[in-house]
């Protein structure tokens, strides 16, 4: 026999011990291979579970969002989990699920649904008596969220200079950052091509200058390539014209230099000649023939603000054939607004109709002063001559800064804050 064949073989006394040794490997490879199974088997019931209880919680927001009471949220997200496999006592009573109003700061509101499963899992080897349980929860609720962009060019198409400042122009924001949609490689477009520019700046921004595609030019504390984002105002309603009066076909006369105008839906543009102050009194306006600022009338809302929506003609019935007028503030028109500060309009000054496209135009040395947000997501917002715009937040499709001055400064207590159903936990 060879050292080799001795080695493999061994004596007699010492087959046993192999035998031993072999049985310890293949136990702790056997016990290895079920943690693993195990392992598994504990992700998947948990992935699972979470699944059902994020879509559950989701659902009772979206109740919320579209103004249903909390005990209407409670049952849509009850619904949902059981759709999706899961309810109290189920599965031989190795389930349980409850949705509740959260009771953890910032979510103990009735704005928030809170969802929690809890499920027995068998196991092979842990712990002993078969059974592990696995716990998730999820909080979702219907809250005011904005995204903290003091401008937004919405277009998500490719679109070269969807937002374009000329060295003409001017643009000045503070808290809040620029957000371009556009996946044009030239989509943010700057003349200037200083880094950083002189005629863009962004300060105390949580953003910086955001944009999907390219840039052209200088621009502050840039990230391109970045994915599209939502408009966040999408889901604001169009204001209802219950209750209001039969429309104004005319503004009244003016008393001392003020025309004094109320609410209500107006088929012929809001202007006046020059010299002239228009006073809004506090409301809803329905404008059906937009804004002509060019007899160099002063526009102005009184202290409990206004909400103004630009729209198509015959609104709510518009169809084929209606024509939609924009806003034009020129010469040296000067405007003075502010938005509601309660209702469902809180903190949007202007929103003009996604089914208009027409024109919101500033020039001249007119001046327009708001607070609030300006929407107009399917129009572009273009400022020339040596007009100044000053605000809290200016949305559109597109925002051209040929010459003159764009100031923004975004205030979360003086913008809209829309209301969309969303994951919070």
């Amino acid at each position: 026999m060879t050292a080799l064949s001795a080695f493999w073989r061994g004596d007699a006394s010492e087959r046993g011990q192999a035998i031993v040794l072999i049985a310890a490997v293949l136990l702790g490879m056997l016990m290895s291979v079920g943690l693993a199974i195990d392992a598994g088997t504990l992700y998947v019931a948990r992935r699972t579970a979470q699944e059902a209880a994020d879509a559950g919680a989701y659902a009772g927001a979206v109740v919320l969002y579209q103004g249903g009471t909390w005990t209407e949220a409670q049952a849509a997200a009850t619904t949902d989990v059981g759709t999706n496999g899961y309810a109290e006592g189920g599965d031989s009573g190795r389930q349980t699920v409850s949705v509740v109003e959260p009771s953890a700061s910032p979510f103990n509101t009735t704005q928030y649904v809170e969802v929690d499963i809890g499920v027995q899992v068998r196991t092979s080897l842990v712990p002993k008596s078969g059974l592990t349980t696995v716990q998730v929860h999820a909080i979702a609720g219907a809250v005011p969220l904005n995204n903290k962009y003091a401008i937004m060019a919405l277009d998500r198409g490719n679109t070269p200079s969807a937002l374009y400042v000329n060295n003409s122009g001017t643009l000045s924001l503070t808290g809040g950052g620029i957000l371009v949609n556009s996946t044009s490689s030239t989509a943010a477009y700057n003349v200037n091509t200083t880094t950083p520019p002189p005629n863009v700046t962004v300060s105390s921004s949580p953003t910086g200058t955001v944009v999907a595609g390219g840039v052209t030019g200088g621009w502050p504390s840039l990230t391109t390539g970045q994915a599209q984002q939502a408009d966040p105002f999408a889901g604001y309603p169009k204001p209802s014209v219950t209750g209001f009066p039969p429309p104004y076909t005319s503004l009244p006369a003016a008393v001392g230099g003020v025309i004094t105008i109320n609410p209500g839906i107006y088929t012929v543009p809001i202007q006046a000649a020059g010299g002239t102050t228009i006073k809004m009194n506090t409301g809803t306006y329905i404008l059906e023939a937009g804004i002509n600022g060019s007899g160099n009338a002063d526009l102005e809302s009184n202290a409990g603000g206004v909400f103004i929506f630009n729209t198509l003609t015959n609104y709510p019935n518009s169809g084929v054939g209606d024509t939609c007028q924009g806003v034009k503030l020129t010469g040296t028109a000067a405007t003075d607004l502010n938005p509601e500060t309660s209702g469902p309009y809180q903190g949007l000054l202007f929103y003009q109709d996604p089914a208009c496209t027409a024109l919101f135009l500033i020039q001249g040395s007119s001046t327009m002063t708001v607070s609030g947000s300006i929407y107009v997501p399917k129009a572009q917002v273009e400022v020339a001559g040596s007009a100044n715009l000053n605000g809290s937040q200016l949305i559109a499709d597109t925002v051209n800064i040929q010459s003159g001055t764009v100031q923004v400064t975004f205030n979360t207590g003086s913008t809209a804050q829309p209301v969309l159903p969303r994951l919070a936990k």
